[in-house]
C-alpha cells in the first residue's frame, strides 16, 4: 500500500511540474514546434550493456533514431555500449555524472557534475535533468552550452504499472506532433520497457509518425 501510495504521489507531482513548469520555466524545452508529424524518443540513465542493444534493436526494426540521456558513470563503466551508440546514429547526451538531483544539490556541486558527464561524453549540445528536477540558479549558466531537454510525455516506465492497456492508451493519447517522449534503459525500467516499447512503436508507425533525435 505504501509503495502505491509513493507511485501515485509521483505520478500526480510529474503531471503538476509538466503543467506549471512549461509555463513558469519557458528556457526550457518541453516540446517541438514541428509542421511536420514527427516525435522524438528519448531513453535516460543508461546506457546498460544489455537493455540499451535491445532498445537499439527496436528502434532500428521501425527505421527510428533515439536521443540517449546517458549517466557518465554508466558511460564509463560501458563505453562499448555508449560507441554502438552513436556508430548506429542515436544522440547522446548529458544526463548528469551521477544522476543526481538539481534541488538538493548547490549550483557548484551540479554544474560539476554535469561537466564530469561532459568530459566523458567528449561533447555539449542537450541536457536533460535527472528526475526533472533541475537547479534553478544552474539554468542561465547551462544555456550557454546546452539545450536543456524536458519532455510532454512521460511514460513512467520506472514505476510500478498495475495495467499496461491503460498505461499505453495514456501514452498515445498524450502523443502529438513535436512531442518529446521519455523512456529508461535502465534495470529498474525493464519490465514495463520491454512491455510497452514495441507496442508503442508500432503505434507510431501506423499512425505516420518519424521518429528523429533531437
Amino acid at each position: 500500500m505504501a509503495q502505491k501510495n509513493v507511485a501515485s504521489l509521483t505520478f500526480a507531482f510529474l503531471n503538476f511540474w509538466y503543467t506549471i513548469g512549461k509555463t513558469f520555466l519557458p528556457k526550457l524545452t518541453w516540446r517541438r514546434e514541428v509542421t511536420e508529424k514527427v516525435v522524438y524518443l528519448t531513453f535516460d540513465d543508461g546506457p546498460h550493456p544489455t537493455i540499451t542493444p535491445w532498445v537499439m534493436e527496436e528502434l532500428e526494426k521501425v527505421g527510428a533514431k533515439g536521443t540517449f540521456f546517458v549517466v557518465g558513470e554508466n558511460a564509463e563503466r560501458y563505453p562499448d555500449t555508449l560507441a554502438e551508440v552513436r556508430a548506429k546514429g542515436h544522440v547522446v547526451a548529458n544526463h548528469t555524472h551521477h544522476h543526481i538531483k538539481g534541488w538538493r544539490n548547490s549550483k557548484q556541486v551540479y554544474l560539476k557534475d554535469i561537466e564530469d558527464c561532459a568530459k566523458v561524453l567528449g561533447s555539449k549540445r542537450l541536457f536533460r535533468p535527472p528526475f526533472g528536477q533541475i537547479n534553478f540558479k544552474a539554468i542561465d549558466e547551462l544555456k550557454l552550452s546546452y539545450e536543456l531537454i524536458m519532455w510532454d510525455v512521460l511514460t513512467k516506465d520506472y514505476l510500478k504499472i498495475s495495467n499496461l492497456k491503460y498505461a499505453m492508451r495514456r501514452i498515445k493519447r498524450a502523443t502529438t506532433s513535436g512531442s518529446i517522449i521519455v523512456f529508461h534503459d535502465s534495470e529498474k525500467a525493464e519490465k514495463n520497457l520491454k512491455a510497452l516499447l514495441p507496442k508503442y512503436l508500432e503505434f507510431l508507425k501506423e499512425e505516420g509518425y518519424k521518429m528523429e533525435t533531437l
